[in-house]
């Protein structure tokens, strides 16, 4: 794997309600890895293009945030200064695979250290014509065997996978208490001001927004919390794999699977469905500690 640092000094624009901010968190990562590709392969990752000249691009297909401590994301805040240390792996070539650890500034990256982390596993693809036609793609203007290869397929692949399949990535602990009703579902527009990619299509990081609605929605319905209970809840743990994608005059279908684990800890499953056509195109769980009081 192929290592590199990059400062971080925590701004205004990266928390919200006493956490860091889950979805700058992710642009962030996102934006580190994409400019490390582009220098690694020697191609501003913006202008890769395969063979036909489709620009070709790293499309998510797994999140995973793990690792945090017990206040989860409200571990930071602004003015904290962090390094970001992301490792990156290639498999085929097709497949990137890049784990971004959260560590205090100098903290020495051989041997790289236990610490808060986000994975982000890509898949290389051309768009087509829309968003259900995403292809497989190679580069042909990139050193792409500048990315270090990896011996197997990354396990994330599989977890998708059998996510996709279950329409969940493990069942809840036996212990759970289920909070309302099950399978419920919100429904939500997408904002083309406000959600989109580069390429016009729903941007990885603002599913999480989504999916945060629907989870209060639930929450509420369910009688068990008040509003301000639900305020400054943060994330401990996230995992989504993603399926499609959409545009933006599509509505997206958010089913809600709430349990609770614990006196200030809720697990959270959705399955997130395009409107237009019913197609599932996540699958997510996530892991949030209320604020204590």
């Amino acid at each position: 794997m192929y290592v590199s640092r990059s400062p971080w000094h925590l701004g205004m624009p990266h928390t919200i309600a006493g956490a860091m901010s889950e979805i700058a968190l992710l642009a962030h990562v996102q934006d580190l890895q994409w400019s490390e590709i582009g220098r690694l392969v020697g191609t501003p990752a913006s202008r890769l293009r395969d063979g036909e000249g489709r620009e070709v691009y790293a499309s998510i297909y797994y999140v995973e945030i793990d690792g945090l401590p017990e206040a989860g994301l409200r571990a930071f805040g602004p003015d904290d200064d962090l390094d970001v240390l992301s490792s990156l792996g290639r498999f085929g070539t097709t497949m990137l695979e890049v784990d971004h650890l959260l560590v205090s500034p100098g903290t020495p990256a051989a041997p790289l250290p236990s610490a808060p982390r986000v994975r982000l596993s890509n898949v290389l693809v051309a768009l087509g014509g829309g968003p259900d036609d995403l292809r497989i793609a190679t580069p042909a203007n990139a050193r792409l065997d500048a990315i270090p290869s990896l011996p197997t397929q990354p396990e994330s692949y599989r977890a998708t996978r059998e996510a996709q399949a279950r329409g969940t990535f493990a069942p809840p602990p036996t212990d759970a208490r289920p909070l309302g009703m099950s399978g419920f579902t919100v429904t939500l527009p997408i904002n083309p001001d406000r959600d989109l990619n580069g390429v016009g299509l729903l941007y990885f990081a603002n599913y999480v927004a989504f999916l945060d609605a629907a989870e209060r929605a639930a929450l509420l319905a369910s009688g068990t919390y008040a509003a301000g209970a639900l305020d400054g809840r943060a994330t401990v743990r996230r995992r989504i794999g993603f399926y499609g994608n959409c545009r933006a005059s599509d509505t997206l279908g958010v089913e809600v699977d709430a349990y609770a684990v614990g006196p200030q800890r809720l697990l959270v499953h959705h399955r997130v469905r395009r409107q237009s056509d019913g197609r599932l195109i996540a699958v997510a769980q996530a892991e949030k500690q209320l604020r204590a009081g």
